[in-house]
């Protein structure tokens, strides 16, 4: 029997000069600089001015959202409910802050946005009479005989600022 036999060297060469190529054209991205182009890129075209949003209407034109609620079956909202859901809440605008006391005095800090003010039992808050500061609340009285308290919470997270 006659076998035919080819020579080893020479295949491995061949794989290894192709696996060269391969390598070669894989590196050469890295290897070359990027040649600049003759033509130079053209400016990209000014951004057009965020248009303005328009002004929300007042709160009193959802007089009738209030007056003829979606979720009541009798589309007819509670007695009373009209004079609460238009007015903002005096807790849902300001934040205590802190308290201090010493003795039978004691102040209270409360903020308004960026607004801080400092109140002490017996002030006038927004029409509503501060009437208790606690270790953590302030007791407000209003001219109708409403109570609502502010209770001191933890101010928003802030992101942390890049360093």
């Amino acid at each position: 029997m006659i076998a035919l036999r080819l020579p080893a060297f020479r295949a491995n060469r061949m794989l290894a000069g192709a696996a060269l190529g391969l390598a070669a054209i894989a590196l050469w991205p890295w290897i070359v600089a990027p040649t600049p182009s003759l033509h130079p890129r053209a400016a990209p075209p000014p951004a057009a001015p965020a248009a303005a949003p328009a002004p929300l209407p007042p709160l009193a034109s959802y007089k009738a959202v209030v007056e003829r609620p979606l979720f009541s079956p009798s589309r007819r909202a509670p007695p009373g409910a009209a004079a609460t859901a238009l007015a903002p809440s005096i807790e849902s605008r300001y934040r205590l802050v802190g308290v201090m006391g010493t003795g039978a005095k004691h102040r209270a800090f409360v903020a308004d946005g960026p607004r801080r003010l400092q109140i002490v039992e017996g002030d006038l808050l927004d029409g509503w009479t501060v009437r208790q500061i606690a270790q953590d609340r302030v007791i407000l009285s209003s001219p109708a005989g409403d109570d609502a308290a502010l209770r001191m919470t933890r101010p928003p997270a802030e992101p942390p600022k890049p360093q």
